[in-house]
């Protein structure tokens, strides 16, 4: 199997018929044009979709919204009739579908069912998990669903490092759930779920990378990823940012915090994907964490277009384009396109 990431490539591509595929053409051509032009201009509809199940989680990280405490958003788990409208007005055009937002997916009931309703439509489905949830039954009823693939949070090797960040987790769980998973997933002869466990690299964690290495390759996970953290001040750069820089995201000297690579001018998830939230909310992207640039609900429109196409998201796609430093989630991000896309504007209305 060829991996990106957490991702099973050929799974990824068996996705894509040809309806989807044209989708994509028009999605991503459309950005371009957009990026260039520094104009609103829309072809097609979501080609990525992301979905949250639920904002309600058992851990407490701290550097989570929903661990936190700094959720905005009511918590809620998103119903059967949701998701199934969701798929009803978006599954012909989406191929991939990420199954985790601001929560722990297993904490919904209907988590497993909406794999099976995605992948009756043949969509590429991922999720994100702390994996203190890998019973016998779940993880029997997750090979079973269809489930692509899966991150696994595994930021250390020992339960000291590993409950500074993940509050209230418990390693050993994660450990010998994961240990089983993989010897289910071998005495079934199944390929799917991979499973990719990711290390989030912080200050208090960074010396034991070499030792979840080693525990990776004893478990028997598929991948292992490498991640940085997000920060959002000072006092939380010099509480958790990593001594090594190439673990940083961000250039940090103690007194300045800036996002490396943050001349990005323009950034394509808003034209090739989109973010709905357990109840229905739709947002431009996973960085609008507490729903502040909503634009719509999918339970209260006939079809997406009504949202997809709304002035409301004309007018943020527009000033991503053309000023997207003035859009607050923007600025702690580092994806997107920069250097590529010159210094002119067509200077036509939007």
């Amino acid at each position: 199997m060829m991996f990106l990431n957490e991702l099973i490539l050929s799974n990824l591509i068996r996705s894509l018929n040809f309806t989807r595929a044209l989708n994509l053409i028009k999605t991503g051509s459309s950005f371009l044009l957009s990026a260039l032009l520094k104009r609103n201009i829309l072809w097609g509809r979501p080609a990525v979709l992301t979905i949250e199940p639920t904002n309600i989680c058992n851990l407490r990280c701290p550097l989570c919204t929903t661990g936190a405490g700094e959720m905005k958003r009511a918590p809620g788990k998103m119903s059967l009739d949701t998701f199934k409208t969701i798929i009803d007005k978006m599954g012909n055009d989406i191929f991939f579908l990420l199954l985790y937002h601001q929560g722990e997916p297993y904490l919904n009931k209907h988590f497993l069912d909406f794999v099976k309703l995605a992948k009756s439509k043949n969509i590429y489905c991922t999720t994100s998990t702390n994996a203190h949830y890998f019973s016998e039954q779940n993880i029997n009823d997750t090979i079973d669903s269809g489930l692509d693939s899966m991150i696994i949070s595994l930021d250390g090797a020992t339960q000291k490092t590993f409950k500074k960040y993940r509050i209230m987790g418990n390693i050993e769980k994660v450990i010998d759930g994961t240990r089983r998973f993989m010897e289910i997933k071998k005495e079934r002869k199944s390929k799917t779920p991979l499973i990719a466990a990711q290390f989030l690299v912080m200050k208090h964690n960074e010396h034991e990378l070499p030792a979840v290495k080693k525990l990776a390759k004893e478990i028997g996970i598929d991948r292992l990823l490498i991640k940085t953290i997000e920060v959002r001040s000072i006092e939380e750069a010099k509480l958790w940012l990593p001594v090594n820089d190439k673990y940083r995201r961000y250039n940090f000297d103690g007194n300045t915090l800036k996002v490396k690579n943050s001349d990005k001018k323009s950034c394509p998830r808003p034209w090739l994907s989109t973010l709905i939230n357990w109840d229905g909310s739709v947002v431009p992207c996973c960085f609008d964490k507490n729903g502040d640039y909503e634009m719509g609900n999918i339970n209260n429109v006939n079809k997406l277009d009504d949202i997809w196409r709304s002035e409301k998201f004309k007018k943020f796609r527009y000033k991503l384009s053309t000023d997207r430093k003035s859009i607050d989630i923007c600025r702690n991000c580092n994806q997107g396109f920069g250097g590529f896309i010159p210094e002119f504007s067509l200077k036509r209305k939007k």
